[in-house]
């Protein structure tokens, strides 16, 4: 199945991903936040050992059912609905951290497609902040861009670069590509 109003906006660390996600929220649209970061906000919540770093197993696979029940939950959304992050670069960091992949897996994926064109953000220094979730350098989190982006560009979907502008334009143009043409 193919969700065409479900859109993922993707890319580098630190490029601006949850802040567009975060303005379309505001503007009334549904959003999904990313359910990595969701899973680190959660545990430093409740002051839990961090899953990422005690058991990245555990973790990698938390991540993967949050995602899941996140496209399943957005079925009752009112479209569109903008995704931080998705399925296929979940599973996709699983194998580059060399962690199992079952089958089942790549089954649940292809029971959960987004819509064809993928946004993706670059890089981009200029933003890149460093806090407690975001440890890594700028060069350490830009390795991650072409993994990210391979695993849509691998499950057939196509690609959409979004320019490096204000939060507005950023917002403007994902609006203007998804083909939306008010507000909610």
């Amino acid at each position: 199945m193919t969700a065409r109003n479900f859109h993922v906006i993707t890319g580098a660390s630190g490029g601006g991903k949850s802040t567009l996600v975060g303005a379309l929220g505001e503007l009334g649209y549904s959003v999904m936040p990313e359910s990595a970061l969701s899973v680190l906000q959660e545990q430093e919540q409740r002051s839990a050992s961090p899953l990422s770093k005690a058991n990245l197993k555990a973790f990698m696979e938390e991540v993967l059912e949050r995602s899941i029940r996140a496209y399943d939950a957005a079925q009752l959304l009112t479209p569109p609905v903008f995704f931080d992050r998705a399925l296929p670069e979940c599973l996709e960091h699983m194998r580059l951290l060399n962690l199992e992949v079952k089958p089942e897996f790549e089954a649940w994926l292809e029971l959960r497609r987004y819509a064809d064109t993928v946004f993706v953000v670059q890089p981009w220094p200029e933003i890149y902040v460093q806090d407690r979730w975001r440890t890594a350098d700028f060069a350490r989190a830009s390795r991650s861009f072409e993994p990210t982006v391979a695993a849509y560009v691998d499950r057939g979907y196509g690609m959409r670069i979004v320019p490096q502008v204000s939060v507005e334009e950023r917002v403007a143009f994902v609006l203007q590509h998804t083909g939306v043409r008010s507000r909610p």
